[in-house]
């Protein structure tokens, strides 16, 4: 499987919401710490633009999301088990 492939299968088991869709997998495929930084400032900056309610729904799916990272990678440790096993 390719990184795209990769990132764009953890991104849309990870969160429904497009923006958040938009800005892992930005950030996921950045290549480097510098640019990763610049993609969370930009998209924090641009939530700080939104109302006050906005920003909270925004916060909630934050971490909402970052509580499904570790069922996704007890799923992925399956899926790798599976397939160490079957080989």
């Amino acid at each position: 499987m390719t990184k795209h492939q990769i990132v764009h299968d953890l991104v849309m088991r990870l969160t429904s919401d497009a923006a958040f869709r938009t800005f892992f997998t930005l950030y996921l495929m950045a290549e480097t710490a510098t640019e990763r930084k610049r993609i969370e400032e930009v998209f924090w900056a641009e939530v700080e633009q939104l109302s006050e309610r906005q920003q909270q729904l925004f916060q909630a799916e934050f971490t909402r999301t970052f509580l499904q990272i570790p069922v996704l990678l007890e799923q992925m440790r399956q899926r790798v088990k599976g397939r160490c096993l079957a080989a």
